[in-house]
């Protein structure tokens, strides 16, 4: 019981870091684009909005909080830009792992079954 008790303290904590990392990261890129918005055709300023995008990524979320700023990134994204994004890949991964559910895995299976 012990062990489960330390392992519980140990997680916890993990979630708010990863929380608090993705929105930390999200307001840079909300300044980052700021600056975009007032620099003309700066690529410095572009690629540092991909880092920040790709480390959102690269971060798993544990909760909604991270989910709704990977998704509300991509959905930005797709509407105001010509720019691919993982960040829905990631939100995904991010609720599969945390639902332990794949409904897109399902879909295809059953695609495969009437074939």
């Amino acid at each position: 019981m012990a062990d489960k008790t330390k392992r519980k303290k140990v997680t916890q904590p993990l979630r708010k870091d990863m929380e608090a990392e993705i929105t930390t990261l999200f307001q840079q890129w909300l300044i980052t684009f700021e600056k975009t918005q007032s620099a003309k055709d700066d690529e410095e300023t572009d690629a540092a909005l991909a880092r920040i995008e790709s480390r959102i990524a690269a971060t798993p979320a544990e909760g909604l909080r991270g989910l709704v700023v990977k998704l509300g990134l991509q959905r930005f994204l797709n509407e105001h830009a010509d720019a691919a994004s993982e960040l829905a890949a990631s939100a995904y991964a991010d609720l599969m792992r945390l639902t332990g559910h794949d409904p897109a895995s399902e879909i295809l299976a059953r695609l495969r079954s009437v074939q």
